[in-house]
């Protein structure tokens, strides 16, 4: 068996975080941050997660770990789903191709090999219609949904829940399995069994707290009672409360947020079915049909704008079910944080022919002996598996190891997997993903030192280098900055100098014994550990490659441009047309659509008015990753400063998903709350008026209502900043309905001119 682990990123201004892949033969996992921006660097370094059907996220439940999660879903659950009906297509067509004569030879070649392997098994004493060896698979061609299965902390079936609004798939069900409650602590040498086992792996799973240990429970998807969606959709779910609630409480909490997410991907809505309802029970706004008396046509039907609804039948979509639950059980943010260790299952001793044939065992039970099974040779001996394999040895494994902050390395260092036989043998690996400043951490790096014998990789934002992690857009943008210098500017990044810049007052990481992680970093697990190199890729972009390779024709019309721009004539005529904010800049973060791509991210547009402030129209995933290439760090900080507003189109994922990390960006800038943090509330961040809110330093969001409730709830899993929001509802017009655009306020309408809520 052959296994590896291979890094897709590190830490950079376009990838907060570390993922990497557990590449096993047939079947891969995804391990580390699943954070925004991780598609796009798969797209680039031709990475493929199209076979990834176990995902085990570190760290906490916070947006810099799970930003991506959203889109990952999406993208493997259209990706299975593609691969579904292309796998029926060859199977029809392929079953057309094939004649009679054809069909009934094969038939008949089967028939006799199953007739032969029936009678050897039953000559070494086993029962011919039991499966032998492995487990035997579905039919080739037989349409299963494969379940993404997602494994994190606290709060992690929360997060996804909180995107029923938007996110609907029925390509692939997917299955939350988060822990819940504290710290597992167990006496050393106890033969903990792994929390999670299949065909290839056993992963122990390490939930770490920066305070004392405590009790923890598993929460999964699975319950004693289904309970039907009718007694959800609804449903009064408890208010927020100071005491502690019981175990049964939660767990039905929990319940009701995994059937969500069920709803959410394995649900059985279908798009063309409408149900007959009163116009007044419809919640508007909402598409709505009426079918014509004299065609027996349906027909569009836009209901009046003001007035009282008509009592009037009408044909409508029902919601998906997800979206149909109106708010999620209260949460509140959880410090609690997922490493895992992952082993292989022991590796049996290679199968030796050569025993077999001596001992006279037929080879149509030689699986039977490899899988463990004792047999009768054809002189009726018995033999048993150990005579005929190799002797079997442990099999290897490693460690993902994930602290946020030093507040976690001592409940680390005190966990007693560490002492428990049936967890570390085999182990050959620890890798860390450490928070700023924990690298430099003495006890931490007494520790390191303690394990020296196993080979230790780091991914920290004090060590990994700021790359360019998308390179064929930056070469394009490079070569363009030959051509005008003044809007096309070359990211801002260092292939030998961090994100982080590390403070005089930080221990130094000299004399320890680690590899710094890169990506495309890859580390052989089986058959030896061995540290591979790429066989092709580059492990930064070649910037000055890229700019040799201009052609001197292209760089000559380029500079002739420039002259002719900058010619007084042109200028003057300019100048004379008396343009408003003439020295505004309008910059495109993202110009790609549904999904992040090599070339282009999703959509997000910055609009800069010197004297007035910036304003973000659209924030797709990765915006904030746009703008630490785009801007060094001192101007960054100024254009965040000068961050009015944000206005979100509309609800689709690859327009909103980076909102959220650039709120919290907004936040430190003009609070310097670090995480986790939230300011108290002025009297006037609780005025009723309008003008009182506005006295404060806030950002405005202007969004539609499903947007703002999905803002509201995501911001009891992370203070992120949700209270330094002005929450604008937006309504758009609509010419068939005679509607025009409108936004509120807390209820009240207000305008660009309005500074208090009409009443």
């Amino acid at each position: 068996m052959h296994s590896y682990i291979q890094l897709l990123t590190t830490p950079t201004a376009d990838t907060a975080g570390t993922a990497m892949i557990l590449d096993v033969g047939k079947q891969r996992y995804l391990f580390g941050n699943v954070h925004e921006g991780l598609q796009r660097a798969c797209i680039q370094r031709n990475s493929k997660l199209s076979k990834t059907s176990e995902v085990f996220i570190t760290g906490t439940t916070e947006w810099k770990n799970v930003g991506g999660l959203f889109g990952l879903i999406l993208t493997l659950a259209d990706a299975n789903a593609a691969a579904i009906m292309s796998e029926a297509e060859t199977a029809r067509l392929k079953k057309i191709a094939e004649n009679p004569e054809q069909l009934a030879a094969k038939s008949e070649k089967l028939a006799k090999a199953e007739a032969d392997r029936k009678q050897a098994l039953l000559e070494a004493g086993l029962d011919p219609d039991e499966p032998v060896g492995a487990t035997e698979k579905f039919g080739k061609h037989q349409l299963t949904l494969p379940t993404l299965t997602i494994h994190g902390a606290e709060n992690l079936t929360h997060t996804v829940a909180t995107g029923r609004r938007f996110i609907f798939r029925k390509g692939m069900p997917v299955k939350i399995i988060e822990h819940s409650g504290g710290q597992q602590s167990e006496a050393p040498d106890s033969g903990r069994e792994p929390d999670w086992t299949d065909d290839s792996i056993q992963v122990w799973k390490l939930p770490i707290e920066p305070g004392s240990a405590s009790e923890a429970t598993e929460v999964g998807p699975e319950s004693p009672r289904k309970r039907s969606f009718d007694e959800f959709v609804g449903a009064d779910l408890p208010s927020p409360r100071s005491d502690p609630a019981p175990i049964e409480h939660n767990y039905n909490d929990q319940e009701k947020r995994q059937f969500v997410v069920t709803e959410m991907f394995n649900s059985q809505w279908r798009l063309d079915a409408l149900i007959d309802i009163s116009l007044r029970d419809v919640n508007l706004p909402a598409m709505l049909w009426i079918r014509n008396q004299e065609s027996n046509k349906l027909e569009r039907y836009y209901p009046p704008e003001d007035g009282p609804l008509p009592d009037i039948k009408v044909l409508a979509r029902r919601p998906w079910p997800g979206a149909l639950v109106e708010k999620l059980p209260p949460t509140k943010p959880s410090k609690l944080a997922m490493s895992y260790i992952v082993r292989h299952h022991p590796q049996k001793g290679k199968f030796v022919p050569s025993k077999a044939k001596a001992l006279n065992v037929h080879h149509y039970v030689w699986s039977a002996l490899q899988s463990g099974t004792t047999v009768k040779s054809r002189d009726g001996v018995t033999v048993t598996p150990d005579m005929v394999l190799e002797p079997t040895r442990i099999g290897g494994g490693f460690a993902v190891i994930d602290l946020p902050t030093k507040n976690y390395i001592s409940s680390l260092i005190e966990r007693s997997e560490w002492n428990t036989s049936r967890v570390i043998d085999g182990l050959q690996a620890i890798i860390w993903i450490l928070g700023p400043g924990v690298a430099s951490d003495p006890t931490l790096q007494g520790f390191i030192q303690k394990h020296s014998g196993l080979k230790h990789v780091v991914s920290s934002p004090d060590i990994s280098p700021n790359y360019i992690t998308f390179d064929s857009t930056a070469a394009l943008v490079i070569r363009l900055n030959q051509i005008d210098s003044h809007r096309y500017q070359i990211p801002i990044h260092s292939n030998t100098m961090p994100i982080v810049q590390p403070s005089d007052n930080r221990v130094g990481t000299e004399g320890l014994d680690y590899v710094e992680a890169t990506r495309d970093f890859r580390l052989q697990l089986e058959p030896q550990l061995q540290i591979q190199e790429p066989p092709t890729k580059q492990p930064f972009l070649d910037t000055r490659n890229v700019l040799e390779t201009t052609p001197e024709e292209v760089l000559a019309q380029a500079k002739q441009a420039r002259e002719d721009v900058a010619a007084d004539r042109l200028m003057d005529k300019l100048a004379g047309q008396n343009l408003p904010s003439q020295d505004a800049e309008i910059i495109c973060l993202g110009t790609g659509s549904s999904a992040p791509s090599k070339y282009r991210n999703v959509s997000a547009t910055l609009l800069r008015v010197p004297g007035c402030g910036s304003y973000l129209f659209d924030c797709g995933e990765g915006t904030l990753g746009q703008l630490k290439r785009l801007y060094n760090p001192t101007e960054l900080q100024s254009v965040l400063h000068d961050l009015k507003a944000i206005w979100i189109s509309h609800m689709h994922a690859d327009h909103h998903l980076g909102t959220t990390s650039v709120i919290k960006a907004w936040r430190q800038a003009n609070y310097g709350l670090s995480d986790g943090q939230v300011e108290p509330r002025s009297p006037r961040e609780n005025a009723l008026s309008f003008l009182g809110a506005i006295q404060e330093k806030k950002l405005f969001l202007f969004a539609g209502e499903q947007m703002i409730r999905w803002l509201t709830e995501y911001s009891s899993v992370e203070a992120y900043g949700y209270d330094k929001l002005i929450a604008i509802k937006t309504r758009p017009s609509t010419s068939k309905a005679h509607r025009s655009s409108s936004m509120e306020w807390r209820g009240a309408p207000v305008g660009f001119r309005t500074y208090d809520p009409v009443m």
